[in-house]
């Protein structure tokens, strides 16, 4: 499961990705742009969902 950290830092660089994206004049770099987004995206939720697994789990 990622740390708080991680998890901030994968937040930032989705939304930095995003954003190259709309700035990018060519369609190759935003489609390069907007993948890197979602596998930030994926690994955010990957972690969200680990997160909530712990959270429901019964303990002992």
């Amino acid at each position: 499961m990622p740390t708080h950290a991680e998890t901030q830092f994968y937040i930032h660089r989705e939304r930095q990705e995003r954003a190259l994206a709309d700035r990018t004049p060519n369609s190759d770099g935003r489609r390069v742009h907007l993948d890197m987004a979602q596998r930030y995206a994926k690994l955010i939720a990957e972690g969200e969902a680990q997160a909530q697994d712990v959270v429901e789990s019964p303990h002992g």
